[in-house]
């Protein structure tokens, strides 16, 4: 299976996602500020817009579909543009990769929630009991806190929370305008975002950090420029991996499951965060629960193990 095209894709796109990671650490240690953050976004929208508008160019297609489409990867580039900023500012406040990238992971489950209010996809009892594992999943992961404790988690956790309804609210967007040509809805989306970066910088009077080339604005600049270009080749790797032949099921298990593994790993090896019971606990409860919230996954999987006509499972399934 590993050698097979939409696999080696899907493996492309998990180490896109992770390096994107590692470097929003990077700006994030560099950063002295939120303004920082919105700087970052900036740039990496910069990238958005221009490589959206060359693709589309190339492919002699329109910027302008319909107004469904273009209001859809509108919402979907504001939404973006608070979980980047969200992201980066997480790293101001020393995040942990690792923890970022599960907490983020876990917005199966707010996502599952706006399935069933928005497009009326009901949870039978074998998703409800992944929401729970999920829950325990995330509880692993900070350190089986107390009740306490659990409250008083630094502002990044917080902060990660945020990132993960933002991201739910991106699936459901996604979802709704799933027909529009990926690289239109990055250029539109992209727009929106670099938009909203320079208003909000010139509301809080810091538009000369634009042109600001002094210590480690440098570094921003070309460190957020090359997160722009690893999204695009994100994008890319995304659509070759179906056209590669992946099914959605087994495509997202293993994007998610590398992304997650990879990133915790990155953040263990360069920047010397640890490696606890809580995170391996974590992230196999993960895979249990992914399992079974996502009903293509879990038909996948339980035909993999049992076999078509086995009677438990559809028993399971059908409930």
């Amino acid at each position: 299976m590993i050698g097979e095209k939409w696999m080696r894709w899907t493996f492309a796109e998990a180490g896109t996602r992770t390096a994107s990671k590692l470097l929003q650490k990077v700006v994030g240690i560099a950063a002295s500020s939120w303004i920082h953050a919105l700087f970052a976004t900036l740039v990496i929208s910069v990238v958005q817009v221009i490589s959206g508008l060359t693709v589309v160019k190339a492919q002699k297609k329109s910027l302008l579909p319909d107004f469904g489409q273009i209001a859809g990867s509108c919402l979907f580039g504001l939404f973006a543009f608070i979980s980047s900023v969200l992201c980066f500012t997480v790293f101001i406040y020393n995040g942990d990769i690792g923890v970022n990238t599960f907490i983020i992971t876990l917005s199966i489950v707010p996502g599952a929630f706006i399935d069933r209010i928005f497009f009326k996809h009901k949870l039978n009892w074998r998703q409800w009991t992944g929401v729970v594992v999920a829950i325990l999943a995330g509880y692993a992961v900070l350190g089986f806190p107390s009740l306490f404790v659990a409250l008083s988690q630094p502002m990044w956790v917080w902060l990660s929370l945020g990132i993960t309804m933002s991201a739910a609210i991106n699936q459901g967007i996604t979802q709704k305008v799933k027909k529009v040509d990926p690289f239109v809805k990055n250029f539109w989306g992209g727009l929106i975002a670099l938009v909203l970066s320079v208003v909000c910088l010139a509301i809080f009077g810091s538009l000369g950090v634009l042109t600001d080339f002094s210590g480690n604005m440098k570094k921003l600049y070309i460190v957020s420029g090359l997160i722009g270009f690893i999204v695009v080749g994100m994008w890319s790797f995304n659509l070759l991996s179906y056209k590669g032949g992946a099914s959605i099921a087994i495509k997202k298990l293993v994007m998610n499951g590398t992304n997650l593994i990879t990133a915790m790993a990155g953040g263990i090896v360069f920047f010397q965060e640890t490696l606890t019971l809580g995170k391996i606990v974590g992230i196999l409860l993960f895979f249990v629960a992914f399992i079974l919230m996502d009903k293509s996954t879990w038909e996948f999987v339980r035909k993999l193990w049992h076999g078509k006509n086995c009677s438990c499972c559809r028993t399971i399934t059908a409930k």
